[in-house]
């Protein structure tokens, strides 16, 4: 085992080549799915990681670098490594734990901490950690999600309103502001039908039709005194 709790069990062979900004996402996602189904989800990703590390140099972490300018020696920060890649193709994977499909995706699974070449804890002990503030993330969202629905039950309750402002209240209290074009498109319904919807919103006060850019945008909770 490695000292930062890797096994060497993995060997390099031919893979397609891929092109453009998420080439490495497509990388780290192939080298996951190749550990899948994993009954121990930490196991996994530090076999996954430790796979990153050593077998695809641009996920490693450049840490500083000296540079000459004008005669003058500098220390700065090299550049990024693909952390980012690594963490979007471990929140494309949520069946790693179990979950169903997005949006319950545990985000952020792969910190830029994982691939310093000199990580302070060992990768199990980091991974533990990103997890658990991933998990936390999680439900915070979901506790959001569910204060909003009932606010939108509540709110249009006993009030004469279109069978769809309950769904495009949860699209943009979910998504954020949204033309009425986009939520028509998005509920599969006509323009006329969505604009009878944010009328409904606006009604109940959940929402409000910037002047400007026509933009169906949800109001925030008042917060008692």
């Amino acid at each position: 085992m490695h000292k930062f709790g890797c096994h060497k069990l993995w060997q390099p062979t031919a893979r397609e080549s891929f092109s453009g900004p998420f080439a490495a996402a497509d990388r780290a996602l192939e080298r996951l799915d190749a550990l899948l189904p994993a009954r121990e989800p930490l196991t996994a990703l530090t076999e996954w990681l430790c796979q990153l590390r050593e077998h695809e140099v641009d996920f490693l972490e450049g840490g500083s670098e000296e540079v000459l300018i004008e005669g003058r020696v500098f220390q700065r920060f090299a550049a990024r490594g693909s952390a980012w890649a690594a963490s979007l193709a471990a929140a494309m994977r949520p069946q790693l734990f179990a979950l169903g499909a997005a949006p319950l995706a545990l985000a952020e699974l792969a910190p830029r901490e994982l691939f310093r070449a000199e990580p302070e804890r060992s990768l199990p002990a980091l991974l533990a950690s990103a997890i658990g503030a991933a998990a936390g993330d999680v439900a915070t969202d979901l506790s959001a999600v569910t204060a909003m629905v009932a606010r939108g039950e509540e709110r249009l309750a006993g009030l004469y309103a279109s069978s769809q402002a309950p769904a495009m209240w949860q699209l943009i209290g979910g998504l954020g502001p949204l033309t009425r074009a986009e939520l028509a498109r998005a509920l599969g319904v006509t323009r006329r039908t969505a604009s009878q919807a944010a009328q409904a919103l606006e009604k109940a006060d959940l929402a409000t039709l910037r002047p400007g850019d026509h933009v169906l945008a949800p109001k925030r909770a008042h917060r008692a005194s």
